[in-house]
């Protein structure tokens, strides 16, 4: 008879590893986490989407403590208080396993006045507490939550890829490339790179979800001296607006200053992203520009949408991400090489195409990121500098929102989700909220223990 643990995890992210944390310290330790990708010793740099430590391993490592944004998702299974003690005790944790990273903002003084001169100029400036890690430490930090899982008896098998489960009499039954396994409890939480993966179980097992609006834009290329003085108080600023033309919702995220541009790749298609070390060495900083994507009828699914985006980009770059200077974008011509030679910096992403974005993004995206740099440009001059390179795709999926109670239970008894690929929340400090918030109810609820 095939051993049934008392719990089993799919995938081992944040919220995973977390989940098998809080599950290990209420005693609950006949734990398997089964992991698609590699482990966090034998994972490269390349393999952005899938391993231990999950999308976020090798990102800029910037860790987020304030009840703003994407953290807002917790207020859905939680009272305002509960949210942010769970964000503190997160932060606890991390810090228990290594993370030494000064908080920023640095001046608060200094950071209201950022604010207030964006408001005087029509942008909304958000402000939170946040630690930049880099992409050089995080991995180590993974390393030493895996150590303590392991002591804990908790095994992580890697390589692992779960293609289907099912419940059968009480049991869950899950089929990998390596074989099956049973367990009383599931928890699945497969991050960014399983969203599609897990709409589909859920559609198949007629489990309730909701399509998340999306995020579809490019990654902007500037010199570091352009947002220096917001970055030395602030390290992460955030800017909104909303544009002229169709009143949309533009925003900046994942700033990198100092920080290179990077590809995410998918299997099918592929993206950019940034990251930053923890040395800061690059002349360039960077930023994600996202236009806010909502679908109603007759199509609703924001993630297909998005993909046939990042598809179409792709092959356009030739299987690379599609690099433009701003000055060709505004003027309705493509880049070469030679133009791209012609600009004040150096592009630090080298494996991109010279394109034309306009190719592969929708017209009214291409306008409210003109429109917005435009804007942007009264508080931060030279955002608009024609010399600056913009990247795409930059896709910011949202996993449709699986369907839960409070505790991160679906319709189905024992099977719980968590993290960014559930759609219950958008980051590397939310989805380990939502791996403790499940594990506390797997405990409370099912096990009773």
């Amino acid at each position: 008879m095939k051993k049934i643990y008392e719990v089993i995890i799919v995938g081992a992210g944040p919220a995973g590893l977390f989940a098998g944390l809080e599950l290990a310290k209420q005693g609950v330790t006949d734990v398997l986490i089964l992991e698609k990708g590699n482990s966090i010793k034998t994972r490269t740099k390349q393999e952005t989407m899938w391993g231990v430590g999950g999308s976020g391993t090798f990102s800029d490592g910037k860790l987020h403590f304030s009840l703003n944004l994407s953290q807002e998702r917790l207020l859905d299974f939680v009272e305002r208080d509960e949210a942010q003690e769970l964000l503190d005790y997160v932060e606890s944790t991390l810090l228990d396993f290594g993370v030494t990273a000064p908080v920023t903002p640095t001046n608060l003084e200094d950071a209201t006045c950022f604010v207030k001169n964006c408001q005087r100029n029509n942008i909304k400036l958000y402000t939170r507490k946040c630690r930049h890690v880099g992409s050089d430490v995080l991995p180590s930090i993974i390393g030493n939550i895996t150590d303590s899982l392991a002591k804990s008896r908790i095994q992580i098998k890697p390589n692992c890829e779960v293609t289907e489960f099912k419940k059968e009499k009480n049991i869950f039954n899950i089929k990998t490339n390596q074989g099956d396994y049973r367990a009383k409890v599931l928890l699945v939480a497969p991050g960014r790179g399983g969203t599609k993966w897990l709409q589909n179980i859920a559609k198949d097992l007629k489990i309730g979800y909701e399509y998340q609006k999306v995020e579809i834009g490019i990654r902007h290329e500037f010199p570091a001296s352009v947002t220096e003085e917001q970055s030395k108080v602030m390290y992460e600023a955030i800017y909104s607006v909303q544009t002229p033309t169709f009143d949309d919702t533009v925003r900046t995220l994942c700033p990198c200053p100092n920080g290179l541009v990077a590809v995410e790749d998918y299997g099918s298609y592929i993206c950019v992203n940034g990251h930053s070390s923890s040395k800061n060495e690059s002349p360039n900083s960077n930023f994600a520009l996202v236009q806010e994507v909502v679908l109603t009828e007759p199509v609703e699914n924001t993630t297909d949408y998005a993909i046939s985006i990042a598809k179409l980009a792709t092959t356009l770059g030739g299987g690379r991400p599609l690099i433009q200077r701003l000055a060709d974008l505004q003027s309705g011509r493509r880049s070469t090489q030679s133009r791209i030679a012609k600009s004040n910096i150096t592009p630090s992403l080298k494996d991109a195409t010279p394109g034309d974005i306009s190719m592969a993004l929708p017209y009214r995206i291409v306008r409210n990121l003109l429109e917005t740099l435009e804007i942007l440009d009264k508080v931060l001059p030279g955002i608009n500098a024609g010399s600056n390179f913009l990247y795409a795709p930059e896709i910011k999926l949202r996993g449709s929102r699986i369907i839960t109670n409070k505790f991160l239970e679906t319709q189905i008894k024992g099977l719980f989700v968590a993290g960014d690929g559930a759609g219950v929340s958008g980051n590397i400090v939310g989805a380990a909220a939502t791996g403790v918030i499940a594990a506390r109810g797997i405990n409370s609820v099912f096990l009773k223990k």
